[in-house]
């Protein structure tokens, strides 16, 4: 900013006040005849009293810019961090998308065909055409899947700004498969025919034109038998029905719904202590992702892409979205036929489901490959629990015996203890176990003890009763001398035998 100094330096001289004398004038120079007179000079303006003398000129390096020098840094520096102005379609740059107008706005879509011999590491995706809905509705407990045609599943994924759902919430990106059989004949050029399946994905491009996604899901859902989702059923799927009714639009009727981390988490469970999707890529299905956008970066991706239109920042949360939905493709194949593809542990938790199904024969043929396949002791402990079930008391004996000798658990010998006292009646190991400690509470175990040993003394004929026993029951304590008569001491027994 100019100073006030140099403001009043521009004014020029002061005029001479009213009244007063001007000076008087210097009297002229003589003539010198020899010479020509020099021109006179005029006189200089006195200076005025309120002037100062002239400053110095600044020093170099206390110069100080301008307001006008300043406005233009401050603009250079402003320009740096500009936005750039987004693509108006991700179809013209490094996004695999086209877009489709709809009545409801425009539609960026991206669609790609999986032959069906293509693998997700050592999994083909074939055996997802193949596999069994019957097994797939034991393995989730879901008898409604077992009537599903899998050739018509849709399975699906998405890709959102948040992982707490709710309305503030938007899945971003919807990535969904299903099988495609392919044309009746071959093609136009002689190609062979070919089926496989087609994975399609729906971009929301910008906020608020969710408009058309949805119908084109809507559309999906229509045509599919069932859904296969990962955790969709407590987060997918509820986000999906609050945008169609944020958007206003009817949810669609969903179809039968197969959520594979339940499946997972019950056949993996011996196994894996992580059963996140990609840790299922890699030790199941035997592939790892390379370069692949952590789940936890993907919110920041698309929050970048949205505030620059970096499409590159985009491209690789596109393609883990892909990579999630075929896996999910590979996995169905696994589960649908689990004695031809699953190690012997897995194939463990498989017969401990199918139990809890009640398909005991089915579930104790695969307890005996998970045995054979050398699944330890989860096999052992799933095949003894199926024998028990089945009234096979000898084989469920042999299996918990060799259990308890490679383990150290208080619910196998409770098992054994149970098999001892009521099968075998081997009253002594039966209550050698429980001193050895169960899986019971005190007071339960209390009374299995007690009884144990007023069957051991009846069984001996009396020679090791002690001089009186001690019964807990119902939290009330009877004693029995030793001496009673064989009479009373039968009838003690015959009311304690009621509450085994």
């Amino acid at each position: 900013m100019t100073s006030f100094k140099s403001k009043l330096a521009r004014l020029g001289p002061l005029p001479a006040a009213a009244g007063a004398r001007p000076a008087p004038a210097a009297p002229p120079a003589p003539a010198v005849p020899a010479a020509p007179a020099a021109p006179p000079v005029p006189a200089m303006p006195a200076a005025p009293a309120a002037r100062s003398a002239p400053a110095a000129p600044p020093v170099a390096g206390d110069a100080r810019p301008s307001l006008d020098e300043l406005r233009d840094r401050i603009s250079r520096i402003v320009a740096r961090g500009a936005p750039v102005a987004p693509r108006a379609d991700p179809a013209r740059g490094e996004l695999p998308f086209v877009v489709e107008q709809t009545s409801g706005g425009p539609l960026y879509v991206s669609r790609t065909r999986s032959l069906a011999a293509a693998r997700v590491g050592r999994a083909p995706l074939v055996a997802a055409r193949d596999a069994d809905p019957a097994m797939l509705a034991l393995l989730a407990l879901d008898p409604a899947l077992a009537a599903c045609d899998v050739r018509k599943a849709l399975f699906l994924d998405t890709e959102t700004t948040g992982l707490a759902g709710g309305t503030g919430t938007v899945p971003f990106l919807i990535g969904l498969a299903w099988f495609d059989p392919g044309a009746a004949t071959a093609g136009p050029l002689g190609e062979p025919s070919s089926d496989g399946f087609i994975s399609e994905q729906l971009l929301l491009r910008r906020l608020g034109e969710e408009e058309p996604i949805l119908r084109r899901l809507a559309e999906r859902l229509a045509e599919a038998s069932m859904i296969i989702t990962y955790n969709g059923k407590a987060f997918d799927m509820p986000l999906l029905r609050a945008r169609y009714v944020m958007n206003r639009l009817p949810p669609p009727p969903e179809p039968p719904h197969l959520d594979l981390v339940h499946v997972a988490r019950r056949i993996h469970k011996a196994r894996l202590r992580s059963r996140t999707l990609i840790s299922l890529e890699h030790e199941v299905l035997g592939r790892v992702r390379v370069g692949d956008v952590p789940g936890g970066e993907i919110v920041a991706c698309y929050a970048h892409f949205l505030r620059t239109g970096d499409e590159e920042a985009l491209l690789g949360v596109v393609e883990h979205n892909a990579a999630d939905v075929l896996a999910m493709v590979a996995l169905v194949g696994l589960y649908g036929e689990p004695l031809g593809s699953l190690a012997g542990d897995d194939l463990a938790g498989v017969a401990a489901t199918l139990r809890k199904a009640g398909a005991l024969d089915r579930a104790a043929e695969l307890a005996d490959a998970a045995v054979d396949r050398g699944g330890g002791a989860a096999a052992r402990r799933a095949r003894g629990d199926i024998a028990k079930a089945r009234g096979d008391k000898a084989r469920a004996l042999a299996d918990y015996e060799a259990l308890a000798a490679e383990i150290d658990d208080p619910a196998v010998r409770l098992e054994l203890a149970k098999l001892y006292e009521h099968h075998v009646r081997a009253f002594a190991r039966a209550l050698e176990l429980s001193d050895q400690g169960t899986a019971e509470p005190e007071p339960a175990q209390a009374r299995r003890r007690a009884r144990l040993q007023r069957k051991l003394a009846r069984s001996t004929g009396g020679a090791l009763a002690l001089p009186f026993e001690r019964v807990a029951d119902a939290g009330a304590q009877a004693v029995a001398p030793a001496g009673a008569s064989a009479g009373s001491r039968g009838a003690v027994a015959a009311r304690r035998e009621g509450d085994e």
